[in-house]
This record gives structure tokens, sequence and C-alpha cells, in this order.
């Protein structure tokens, strides 16, 4: 609780369906200098630009929605006087940690989760409790695009979707009735940004945080036409038509300032119809989700098949790039494998030719051996007669040395017989 002296704090509270554009109008007011939340939830594919909402407070407002038998995507009524039982004061003092958290400082905050606007009584106490004063921002957008979205992205009937677009927006214009708040739209938005942050802080009395000057470059380049996102399509339910233009026209005048006597009652009656339809409504719905259900069975077996079928395919590419690789590579074995062949042939023809020269030149080696070989053959005849008449010579050459040898006894014992006498008669004694 605030003391006297302490002013609330403004907390905007963005109201608003899912795929309503709350996205961009909560974009939209951080960039124009309002607080958002410290814990951003990450973009995704279905909003790549960012939710701007809290993931701590988005957490714990699925954990109340089931806490008391309900979800996100319920477009059933949701008991207002929920957060005064028991079940829910534990969330009580979890809400005060997670503002305390999210939006530290003194600047007005954002706070945007489409699931408040089945839980304001108890998001409307939490923030008056923590020091904040809650001031509602409502939006809209054409309900038959919010339901072509979530037909796009979940696969829904049409009519399961504006069910649910009719159940937020019912939700939002009842529960904030008496309380400061005001109504603008997605398409306003687009089309004249400055016009809706003008009406916002002229319905609170508000100074924006940050001049328009220096935001306004910021914000063109965030809003830009790829935020919309589904066309215009009819709806698919036509007996729900005037639960669906009703409330639809009068949120488009209550965006362009205009109140008309009875739309308060034209809303009721239609929270009331829609509640007395409501069991019927649930066993139709729970019909068609079972075979929304089989559907998405259905569904994903194909997508296995398709997926398994991709792989298949893929596999198949990969084998054949990869034989493909293999006969390239064999291609070019091939060809090494033929030029080596043809080297080969091309060496072997030289060593025939070789071959042939070395037969040529065995055959004229055979026949100079041949001649050598006659040569060898007279001269070994020759020398044979020559031994002969070597050893004829020898034999003459003995007979005549005997013969000299005898002549030479003979002439030595003509010359020294005489010799000899005559010595030994010298030798003899004189008498």
């Amino acid at each position: 609780m605030t003391s006297d002296q302490t002013p609330a704090r403004p907390a905007l509270l963005v109201l608003g369906m899912h795929r309503s554009g709350t996205s961009a109008l909560a974009g939209v007011l951080g960039r124009a200098g309002f607080a958002l939340p410290q814990e951003l939830m990450p973009p995704t594919e279905h909003n790549p630009r960012g939710y701007f909402e809290s993931t701590r407070i988005f957490r714990l407002n699925d954990a109340l929605l089931a806490a008391a038998g309900s979800s996100w995507d319920d477009w059933r009524a949701f008991d207002a006087d929920w957060h005064l039982s028991p079940a829910a004061e534990p969330f009580h003092a979890e809400a005060q940690e997670a503002l305390a958290a999210e939006f530290p400082g003194t600047a007005p905050i954002v706070l945007k989760d489409p699931r408040i606007c089945r839980l304001l009584p108890f998001w409307t106490r939490a923030l008056t409790e923590a020091g904040f004063r809650p001031l509602a921002v409502c939006t809209h957008r054409p309900a038959r695009e919010v339901g072509a979205s979530l037909a796009r992205r979940n696969g829904w009937p049409e009519a399961r979707g504006l069910l649910l677009w009719l159940r937020h927006v019912l939700d939002a214009e009842a529960q904030t009735r008496g309380r400061p708040r005001v109504f603008v739209s997605y398409d306003g938005l687009l089309a004249d940004w400055r016009g809706t942050l003008g009406r916002i802080a002229e319905a609170f009395d508000l100074a924006l945080p940050r001049p328009l000057d220096e935001a306004a470059p910021e914000i063109e380049a965030f809003l830009s036409a790829d935020l919309r996102h589904a066309p215009e399509t009819p709806a698919a339910a036509a007996g729900l038509s005037d639960w669906i233009a009703r409330p639809e026209e009068i949120l488009d005048r209550k965006a362009a300032g205009e109140d008309r006597p009875g739309d308060r009652e034209t809303l009721d009656r239609i929270a009331a119809e829609v509640a007395a339809a409501a069991p019927l409504l649930a066993d139709l719905s729970g019909a068609v989700e079972e075979q929304g259900a089989r559907l998405e069975r259905e569904a994903a077996l194909r997508h296995e098949a398709q997926t398994i079928l991709q792989q298949e395919r893929q596999r198949l590419d990969d084998l054949t790039a990869e034989l493909q690789l293999q006969l390239h590579h064999r291609t070019l074995h091939v060809a090494e494998l033929e030029r080596h062949a043809g080297e080969l042939a091309q060496q072997l023809r030289q060593q025939r030719s070789h071959a042939a020269e070395l037969e040529r030149h065995a055959g004229e080696l055979s026949a100079l051996t041949h001649e050598l070989r006659q040569q060898v053959h007279h001269k070994g005849r020759h020398v044979a007669e020559l031994e002969r008449h070597a050893g004829a010579l020898q034999t003459a050459v003995t007979r005549l040395e005997a013969e000299r040898s005898a002549l030479l006894d003979s002439a030595s014992w003509r010359v020294t017989g005489p010799l000899r006498r005559v010595s030994e008669a010298l030798r003899r004694p004189k008498s």
C-alpha cells in the first residue's frame, strides 16, 4: 500500500486477445518511455519483434489459470471471485515478488499478457497492493483476422478462435467498468500511432515519459506492415455473426471515442447468451477438439511420414552423390590405369625392339663365334703341326748335342792323352 504522501505509480494494463496487436502496442509504449519488464519473453517465429511481456508473470498467469481449472485457450467464463479463494492466496505473494523484480524504479510501467483479460480482479488487487495505479488500455483487432491467425498458427477451427476473442474482449470490457480505462485498436495504432499515444496520455492525464520527436524514429522503424499477422477473412461460423459483429462494432466506436446508449446492455446480453449456450458449445467444442486432436494426430503422422520420406530422399541423394563421387574417382583411376597401360605398352614395344636388336646382335655374335671357332680349329691344327715339327727338331737337337758331346769327348782325349803322358814322365825321379 502507498502512503498518502506517495502517489501511486501508473501501471498501463494492455488488455487484448492473443494475436490482436498487444505486443505491437506494448512495444510502442516501451519506446515512448514506459518501463517494460526486466525479464522479457524472447521473440519467436510467431512474434519475431518480441512480446514485450514478462516471462515470469506469463508463467504465473498460466499457473493461476491451471489452479482454477482453466487455461489460456479456454473460451469459457472464468470465476471473477476466484482470486478471493484460499487456492489463490499463495499466488498473491508471488505476484508481489514478480512486480518488485520486474519493475524496479519509479517510471510508469507497461504490464501486458492477454491472460490478464480473464484475471483482471487478481491483478488489479496485486498492483494496488504493490503501490501501482492500474490503468486499463483495452485494444482489439478484427475478430476474423484473429481467428484466421490462430487457425493458421494452431490449426484450430476458426469458430474456436472467434469464441476465444469474444471471451477476452467481453471480460476486459466488463471488468474495467468504473475504472480508469481507454479503448484503442490495432488498426488505429498502425494508421496513427501518434494519435493512439495521445488518446492514452489524455485519458489518464499522463505525460509521455519520452518526447515523441525523440522516440519517433524508433517507433516508425518498429511499426511496419509486416506486423499484420494475417489478412482479413470471412467468418467460418455464420451463426456467431451477431455475437462477433456487435461487440466488434461497439469496440470500434469506443476506440474512436464514441459511446452510445445501450452498448453496455448489448454486451451484457451477448455475454448472457454465451453463458446460456456454454454447455452446448462446450459439448460441440469438445467434439470439435476431439476431431481436431485426431486431425492433429493424423497431421503429425503425415508430417512424420513426410519427414521420413524426406530423410530417405536425402539419404538417397547422399548415396547418389557418394556413388557419383566414387564413379568419378573410379573414372579417374581407370584413366590413370589406361595411361599407365599405354606407358607399359610403349615400354613393351621399346623392349621388343631392343630384344630384336639384341637377337640381331646375337646372330652376328653367333656367326663371329663360329668363324672364330673355325679359326681356332685351324690355329689348333697349325699349332699341332708346329708342335710336331718342334718335337722333331727337339729330337734332332738332342741327337746333335749327343754327337757334339761325343766329338768333344773324342777330341779331348786326343789332346789330353799325350799331355798326361808327358806330365807323368816329368814327375818320375831321375836315376
